[in-house]
């Protein structure tokens, strides 16, 4: 198949370009940079530099490249920023969002796969494990465009026919990731523990998230590639860990005496997360294979190369 791949220079869409172009697709992918590395680009990838906000552009490359499969990782993920600037938020991540589903809809795109959010799209949760039928309560502008643009996608299907699947991340970790945006906790306390800083936790530390390793990640948008109908999919673990026990995880893992800092929590983040993956099980027969201290390992491992 002929993928174009938004967001590919980037921690999750690396990854997820390195399975595709593995499994023999074409990929091209669509980058403005701007967090992204150049570095992370495979070199069978064709490369578009362009911002999503540019609708000439995003249709010059759909014209160009014509694909058969969008996939949507290209976002402004940093919740903070979200809160202290929706509508900038908005614009790279609800506007941007409908210039490509437009142009795919003109070029006949035959499947459009979204890098959603569980945690930000259910808020504060009412069931746990979460399962995909969670009532969509986001806190943040950060799950607010991510419930906007799975609505919209909604709309394209029901008007334009454009058959799509949404993945709901959890938390998303492993090499490559930076310091900033979904599980940065991770990086943030490997980073601190390597250089000999104290590591800062927000608010308690009992707050949870479900950690998925970015490699389980990138199998699923393997196996999805070709589904001919909507689908909705949880994208976790099902397994519930907090700041505090991460903390005492990654203690056990680069043993210091460093105690951490604790700050007033921050605005827009939720308790509490943990998805319900039993129908991805179902659907597709996918489970992730990295247990979270493998997970910590391989990701200790690759900091540990880059920041010799």
């Amino acid at each position: 198949m002929r993928i174009l791949l938004t967001g590919g220079a980037g921690f999750i869409g690396s990854a997820v370009q390195d399975i595709y172009i593995q499994a023999g697709h074409e990929v091209a992918i669509l980058d403005d940079f701007s967090t992204g590395n150049p570095a992370y680009i495979h070199p069978r990838s064709q490369v578009y530099r362009a911002d999503l906000r540019d609708a000439a552009a995003v249709e010059r490359i759909m014209q160009e490249w014509q694909p058969d499969v969008v996939s949507h990782h290209a976002a402004q993920i940093d919740v903070r920023f979200s809160v202290a600037q929706p509508a900038a938020d908005a614009q790279m991540n609800i506007l941007g969002s409908l210039h490509l589903l437009d142009a795919a809809v003109r070029i006949g795109v035959k499947q459009f796969i979204f890098a959603s959010s569980g945690g930000a799209c259910y808020g504060e949760l009412q069931q746990i494990p979460a399962p995909e039928t969670h009532p969509l309560q986001p806190i943040s502008p950060y799950g607010i465009g991510k419930v906007t643009v799975e609505r919209y996608l909604h709309f394209y299907h029901q008007t334009y026919g454009l058959p799509y699947v949404i993945l709901r991340y959890a938390n998303v970790y492993g090499p490559r990731q930076g310091m900033t945006g979904e599980a940065g906790v991770i990086t943030a306390f490997i980073r601190a523990f390597l250089t000999g800083q104290t590591p800062v936790i927000y608010g308690q530390g009992t707050q949870t998230r479900d950690y998925i390793y970015v490699a389980d990640v990138a199998q699923v948008n393997l196996q999805i590639l070709g589904w001919p109908s909507p689908l909705t999919l949880n994208v976790g673990t099902g397994q519930e860990t907090s700041v505090l026990e991460l903390y005492e995880l990654l203690r056990q893992l680069i043993p210091t005496k460093i105690r951490p800092q604790f700050l007033p929590a921050r605005p827009g983040e939720v308790a509490r997360s943990v998805l319900d993956i039993s129908y991805a099980r179902q659907v597709l027969g996918w489970q992730p294979q990295t247990s979270l201290v493998q997970g910590l390992q391989a990701t200790l491992d690759w900091y540990r190369q880059v920041l010799q």
